[in-house]
């Protein structure tokens, strides 16, 4: 339960200091005096978004902190997981709201994130808002409400979301490979294009060098062919061989005096056969040589025809003839998107199949909780005054075409449900948002917060103006229902009813003041005289009569 809470420079508020006890705790007072502001600064602590609004004016931030004491296993359990420690059952949650700057959350001295103050405060307490009985009549919500009920829904609700991650994943492969299929008929058609192109021009590999060296003797060749013919000349004609032969022999007598003309001999002989050589090549260069004017035609056109290639693929030749063999390849495995989506088709299938296993038995968990819900508001709302209240939740179901239909996977289900209502005998079921004044609304509101006490382990629920809409027997009907409440958990409640502040075992009077400057909230806990004197005024609503104070005091008897 919140055993204490201090406010700080928040909106009206200055400096507030109030402790509570165990039961049931009201706040009274006027309209605008900052009873849910009290409220508000409570939910900073549980994990509500803070505004630098609220920060009073002039003030550089605003601070609300509270005490928490016991805990339940669920609030340890968070805390040990975080590492963060509680001494003598305590939890200790501050937040600082900063006009300019950030803000700060800490929990018994160590600083947390929002997230993580949610997961613990989630345990810990709710808080019932006005705006909570609006959500009665928006069919959006009520899924939420109904799966706020049971445990066994939020295990099944896991296991769903787990399945919907793994098919949407095989649903979104399916879908990129075929795609990517798609895209690659189209790119299919451009490469086989391409490929047919490529083999059409017969490209080999060192074949523009072969041309080039070819090309320049072609354009070279009277220059060409008058040097052999020289050379060869001169080696031939001239008796150059004969000479040089001749010089090897002179030496050949002298080789037995010494060594050195041996080796001049051998070097002559050696130049001797070299030039042989080097003349044998010049004639077959000298027959070989021809001048062919059609050849020098083709070999312009091959090179014109291989540059135009080049420029189109923007490669070399050794390039385009490797983009041959990849586009080949590509070609060849284009076959196997086929198979591969089958393949992808099949496990989509499973996917689906075990999905919707899942969705089925969150809807039957589902069905079997309402079923409970309703049996058990029959006799909540009965006590409260709705005698012959019919309660139904009526549920429709999304059917998906097919196994590519994702869309109807939501994050909740298949499930969609409407809350019905009936609160005369013979008057059929309607929906609830049709039927149902703002008195009902709350009280039914208040009978599914019943059920949901008995389902969960708070220290802590707090009502502002649950009761609205009331009054005479059903505000006693409902000031009986909170106090049954509060045998099983702290009660906190902002109410106007004078007979459900009587209910409470704790009264808080809050009210401002105003000087010349400024205007201040305060909270006071009220004694017996003075929590007769608040209720006088409650029932009396201006001036406080004898009567209204005999009814106050015959309220708190």
């Amino acid at each position: 339960m919140l055993k204490h809470l201090s406010v700080k420079n928040f909106a009206i508020i200055e400096n507030v200091e109030v402790s509570f006890e165990g039961g049931m705790n009201v706040l009274t007072g006027e309209t605008g005096a900052g009873k849910s502001l009290l409220i508000d600064a409570i939910g900073l602590l549980l994990g509500d978004r803070a505004d630098k609004e609220a920060v009073r004016s002039g003030e550089r931030h605003a601070e609300v902190s509270g005490v928490f004491a016991p805990l339940n296993d669920a609030v340890k359990q968070v805390l040990e997981e975080n590492d963060i420690l509680f001494e003598e059952d305590e939890l200790l949650i501050k937040r600082r709201i900063s006009a300019d700057k950030g803000n700060l959350i800490k929990v018994n001295g160590e600083t947390i994130t929002l997230g993580e103050l949610r997961k613990i405060t989630v345990h810990l307490a709710d808080i019932h808002t006005q705006h909570d009985t609006k959500r009665l009549i928006n069919p959006d919500t009520y899924l939420s409400l109904l799966d706020g009920y049971a445990k066994e829904i939020a295990f099944k609700l896991e296991k769903y979301r787990e399945k919907r991650d793994v098919y949407l994943k095989a649903h979104d492969e399916h879908r990129a490979l075929k795609d990517k299929r798609q895209s690659t008929l189209e790119r299919m058609d451009l490469i086989r294009f391409q490929l047919e192109e490529i083999k059409a021009h017969n490209l080999t590999r060192g074949e523009e060098e072969e041309i080039e060296t070819r090309l320049n003797t072609l354009k070279n060749f009277d220059q060409i062919f008058q040097a052999v013919k020289a050379a060869y000349s001169a080696l031939e004609e001239k008796n150059i061989l004969e000479e040089t032969y001749g010089a090897g022999k002179e030496l050949e007598s002298v080789t037995e005096y010494d060594e050195e003309y041996k080796d001049l001999k051998e070097r002559i002989e050696s130049a001797y056969f070299e030039l042989d050589d080097v003349r044998q090549t010049l004639s077959d260069k000298l027959d070989g040589l021809d001048f062919d004017p059609d050849e020098l035609e083709e070999l312009e056109t091959r090179k014109h025809t291989l540059s135009t290639l080049k420029n189109k693929y923007h490669r070399s030749v050794e390039e385009i003839l490797d983009y041959r063999d990849e586009i080949e390849k590509e070609l060849e495995n284009f076959s196997d998107y086929d198979a591969l989506l089958q393949t992808k088709k099949e496990e989509l299938d499973i996917r689906y199949q075990e999905l919707l296993d899942a969705a089925d038995r969150l809807s039957a968990q589902r069905k079997k909780t309402a079923q409970a819900i309703e049996a058990s508001m029959t006799g909540e709302l009965s006590d409260l005054e709705l005698k012959d209240a019919r309660f139904e939740i009526v549920f429709t179901r999304k059917v998906p075409e097919d196994s590519f239909d994702a869309e109807a996977f939501g994050p909740f289900g298949l499930d969609q449900v409407d809350f019905h209502l009936s609160t005369n005998k013979g008057e059929p079921l309607k929906p609830l948002k049709n039927v149902a004044s703002g008195g009902e609304l709350s009280r039914i509101m208040l009978a599914l917060k019943t059920l949901l006490v008995r389902q969960e382990t708070l220290n802590l629920m707090i009502f502002d103006e649950i009761d609205s809409g009331v009054s005479g027997y059903v505000a006693s009907q409902v000031a009986k229902k909170m106090r049954n409440i509060a045998k099983d958990m702290q009660v906190l409640a902002i109410t106007h009813l004078p007979q459900v502040a009587a209910a409470a075992t704790r009264h808080y009077h809050i009210y401002k003041t105003a000087d010349e400057e400024r205007t201040a909230a305060h909270v006071k806990p009220l004694e017996r005289d003075g929590r007769i004197r608040e209720l006088a005024v409650m029932i009396s609503s201006d001036e406080v009569t004898d009567s209204a104070l005999r009814s106050a005091e015959e309220l708190l008897k």
